[in-house]
């Protein structure tokens, strides 16, 4: 416990760790969020409601389980693919355009929280902000910040 302790100590002394006042803020990691999930994700890749429910109980069957305990020692947490599913049955009537850009909100503002948490690699590492996106794969509507 001593050695991790102090291999954490020493990683937050590093003169090139960025600082948290220096990480960006949430909407501009929200914005980089968006603008990766909207040239990784084309329209007929957005999960239907029926995909999203076969995720969250495929979570609960007992091979998944096993897995999760025999790696973690608890069991796994299948409420993110609930909210997942629940945000679906919210998105039924919405045109396929706009379903996509509320999937694709929501999964940038999930990303953004988790970088913004304690245990982000943003502690260590700036994100690029020229990003590495072949032209083909951007979407003209979700330009990089």
């Amino acid at each position: 416990m001593g050695a991790v302790a102090s291999r954490f100590a020493s990683a937050k002394a590093t003169p090139d760790a960025p600082s948290a006042s220096s990480r960006p803020d949430f909407d501009t990691m929200r914005q980089q969020e968006l603008a990766l999930e909207a040239a990784q994700t084309p329209l007929e890749e957005v999960p239907s409601c029926l995909t999203l429910f076969d995720k969250w109980l495929t979570c609960y069957a007992l091979g998944p389980q096993f897995r999760h305990v025999y790696r973690y020692g608890t069991v796994g947490d299948c409420s993110p693919r609930r909210e997942d599913f629940k945000f679906c049955l919210t998105t039924r009537e919405l045109e396929p355009a706009q379903r996509r850009d509320a999937w694709l909100t929501r999964r940038a503002e999930i990303k953004a929280h988790a970088r913004q948490g304690l245990r982000s690699s943003e502690t260590i590492w700036t994100m690029r902000q020229a990003p590495l996106l072949d032209p083909t794969w951007v979407d003209p509507s979700y330009p990089p910040p």
